[in-house]
């Protein structure tokens, strides 16, 4: 029997010490035990491996996920549309996938049909379906289209990973239809966005230009001049920009080639999470076409798009990304009020509901328990904002503020407190 041993070596005691430290800093962060302890979401082995249940503070981030990568989009001049979960196989195999890819993809069956069906992995096959739909013109292009549809891969039960590795799964998914000369500015917008993108959730970031293997062209769809074609548009935009980025030959999709955002966490790990990709073929495979200015048929341009990639895999890089310690905007629960003792509860439900009104989240912790056994429960959940209110505080309308941040920030008027708890909530800071 066999055992594959891994050993690292380091030039210096300095660096075997850091490296050391992020291990152990890695495991205090490790998203599926902040998961379960701030109760986002679970696994059931009776539900089955890779396929999460979510929990309401777990689906509240992944809804939040999806409302602002959703406002992006439509920024962007992207249309929502939502697509069936299941397919005929017929589409997959104009598309590719059937030959490439259908070892990763779960098979459906009907009762009352022999056709073969499939679960979808991605959405652009349908995509394409929805363009063709129409005549469509020069002058209607870009056409740009936008998914948050459940995807499904059958993954190894070994390379499942918590959050980081499923078999269901969505993303904020894309696809814009372009003329050959639209294509350089959509990806100079897609770009911007995903940079906007990475700066709210506070992460840097690198590209990865991913390119063909010249060496294995098997494992590739379409013509030598059509992949010539993408990887110089990819190649030209970020050079033209100055953006740095490293080439992968080998790591493109097997339909095109990628721009892939290497993001890094505050632990220096990188993540591949957006990505760009510039398609000729397979708008080619399912006869997508366009009239041009001349009267003539022409074939449009695919670009396909995901600004955070799968919302699920980037909740769980996020809760080790923030140590489950989230931004007061994709906070769950923002606000915490904690009366001293019983008599000062009817307060702390009215400061709760002021803030309610105005649109925040908040929690009254009760005093059922001690007062200092509430403040560390507020800690331990990593709540934004708790507010200790007793006498004091009644009398004048306020409370005494401790914020995760900061510490103690003193005593607060509840109107400027929701002032500033709104204007921190709408910058997303």
């Amino acid at each position: 029997m066999l055992t594959r041993v891994y050993g690292l070596a380091f030039a210096t005691p300095r660096e075997l010490e850091e490296h050391l430290k992020m291990i152990e800093e890695a495991e205090k962060r490790d998203h599926r035990k902040l998961g379960k302890e701030l109760g986002l979401f679970v696994f059931s082995d009776l539900v089955g491996p890779g396929l999460p249940l979510y929990k309401p503070k777990g689906a509240f981030i992944l809804q939040k996920i999806k409302e602002y990568s959703n406002e992006i989009r439509k920024e962007l001049g992207y249309e929502e549309v939502h697509t069936p979960q299941i397919n005929k196989a017929e589409l997959f195999k104009i598309s590719g996938h059937y030959d490439k890819y259908k070892d990763d993809m779960f098979r459906a069956r009907s009762n009352y049909t022999e056709e073969e069906y499939f679960l979808k992995p991605m959405n652009c096959p349908q995509h394409t379906q929805i363009y063709a739909s129409e005549t469509r013109s020069y002058k209607d292009l870009p056409i740009r289209v936008a998914d948050f549809a459940n995807l499904y891969r059958d993954e190894k039960p070994g390379e499942l990973n918590g959050l980081t590795r499923l078999r269901a799964f969505s993303q904020d998914d894309g696809h814009a239809f372009c003329r050959e000369d639209q294509v350089k500015d959509e990806l100079l917008k897609l770009l911007s966005a995903v940079n906007g993108v990475m700066k709210t959730y506070k992460m840097e970031y690198r590209f990865r230009l991913s390119l063909r293997d010249e060496k294995d062209k098997k494992k590739y769809i379409g013509s030598d001049a059509d992949w010539k074609k993408s990887q110089k548009l990819l190649r030209d935009v970020l050079e033209e920009k100055k953006i740095k980025y490293f080439p992968a030959p080998g790591e493109a999709a097997f339909y095109g080639p990628k721009l892939d955002l290497m993001a890094k966490d505050s632990l220096g790990r990188e993540w591949q999470l957006s990505t760009i990709q510039a398609d000729a073929n397979m708008p080619k495979r399912f006869g997508l076409e366009y009239a041009g200015a001349d009267g003539k048929k022409y074939t449009p341009i695919m670009l396909h798009s995901a600004l955070v990639g799968s919302r699920e895999r980037f909740l769980g890089v996020l809760i080790e990304h923030f140590a489950g310690a989230f931004p007061l905007w994709i906070s769950p629960v923002q606000v915490v009020v904690i009366p001293v003792s019983e008599k000062h509860n009817k307060y702390a439900k009215s400061v709760m509901e002021t803030i309610k009104k105005y649109g925040l989240r908040a929690e009254v912790y009760e005093a059922n328990e001690t007062l200092g056994k509430r403040i560390r429960s507020a800690e331990t959940s990593k709540i934004p904002y708790t507010l200790i209110v007793g006498d004091k505080e009644a009398a004048a309308k306020t409370a005494s503020v401790r914020s995760r941040k900061n510490g103690q920030e003193g005593e607060v008027s509840i109107d400027d407190l929701i002032v500033k708890l709104q204007e921190e909530d709408k910058k997303r800071a």
